[in-house]
């Protein structure tokens, strides 16, 4: 008859209840609005309490498991991957134990519409269904196993790499000339060419196997389909590639491994009349930027001075240059364009002797 009203308990499970009430009333009935919608587990328990401030024990516990309407924290760390593997932008972020999937979402700005393009239960993601060469934007949601989402993560852009090399360099010929080589090939037909990539070389042979050996030689324009290739000619089998690349650095030899690789043999402009190989005068002869040849050599003890020879093909016989000269350098300004120069300098002594002399040799293109 002393009765006063009832107290409503309320604990989470694995926890004991507290001693303040969640709810007094004097109804038979409560709601509670309070708890949290995370999906966890909650224990209630009423007890009835007199005038006096007694209270009784408490009912027998009641469970109830709340809906999880709580969203997972933000991904962070979103960021554009290395794609050179596939060609497609690839997505990569922190992954959390909060998280049972990810969704991804893609737009063509920044502040633009943004559409989910795919999900993921972990950590990297690659996007293929972009247009390739175009950039897009990127955000990350978590999505948790009660299948609630969070906000978007800040966005990231990439673009989908061009997998796709130029056709193969074709029409490619060498010819033999006094200065080296004249390379043509056909203009590549690519939209998106970038770059030609000269390869010249030797080739080597073992019986009747043989293999091009060739080095990086020069990158041109892509408005360029010809090469002059520089080197002494004195018959050596040599052989050249040419390698297009585009805009996204694909080429066609890097993707296969092959291409129409052209071998031929350069002429040999080698003089009849060795040099001799005990000089005391060592030569170096060296183009200059005004298609000019520019002699230098080393002091020889004791030499009154130094005389200068080219090689004259037709005469078959090294010529003298101009008189005697104490300097130890020389620039032969009379040397014809688009052939190979070979020198001599010997070294005169005091009694009018010359010594052995010492060679080189230059190339000057057309």
């Amino acid at each position: 008859m002393d009765l006063a009203g009832y107290r409503v308990y309320r604990r989470l499970k694995g926890a004991s209840f507290g001693s303040t009430p969640l709810a007094t009333t004097t109804s038979t009935s409560s709601t509670d609005s309070t708890f949290p919608v995370t999906g966890a587990t909650y224990y209630y328990q009423v007890r009835a309490y007199d005038k006096a401030g007694n209270e009784s024990t408490g009912t027998a516990d009641q469970a109830v498991t709340t809906i999880d309407r709580t969203a997972p924290s933000v991904a962070q760390g979103l960021a554009v991957t290395d794609s050179s593997e596939t060609g497609r932008p690839g997505l990569g972020w922190s992954g959390f134990a909060e998280a049972a999937s990810y969704r991804v979402y893609r737009a063509a700005s920044a502040d633009g519409t943004y559409s989910r393009v795919g999900s993921t239960d972990q950590p990297p993601y690659r996007d293929a269904s972009g247009e390739t060469g175009v950039a897009y934007h990127y955000r990350v949601t978590a999505v948790d196993a009660a299948g609630n989402e969070s906000a978007r993560s800040a966005a990231v852009s990439g673009r989908r790499r061009d997998e796709t090399p130029p056709p193969a360099v074709t029409g490619l010929t060498a010819t033999p000339t006094e200065y080296g080589f004249e390379l043509h090939w056909d203009a590549n037909p690519a939209p998106d060419l970038f770059r030609y990539l000269v390869y010249a070389g030797e080739v080597l042979r073992d019986g009747e196997d043989s293999v091009c050996s060739a080095h990086q030689e020069v990158w041109l324009a892509p408005d360029v389909t010809s090469y002059t290739y520089t080197t002494l000619p004195d018959g050596v089998e040599r052989c050249f590639l040419v390698d297009a690349y585009d805009k996204s650095w694909n080429s066609p030899y890097e993707w296969s491994g092959s291409g129409q690789i052209v071998s031929t043999t350069e002429l040999d402009m080698t003089p009849s009349v060795p040099t001799p190989e005990d000089s005391p005068v060592s030569l170096t002869a060296t183009p200059d930027a005004t298609g000019n040849v520019d002699l230098s050599w080393n002091s020889v003890a004791d030499a009154t001075g130094y005389q200068v020879y080219r090689w004259n093909p037709d005469a078959e016989a090294y010529e003298k240059l101009a008189a005697t000269t104490t300097a130890t350098s020389y620039v032969d300004t009379g040397a014809a364009k688009g052939t190979t120069h070979f020198y001599w300098v010997t070294a005169l002594s005091a009694d009018g002797s010359e010594s052995a002399a010492g060679g080189d040799w230059a190339v000057l293109a057309p």
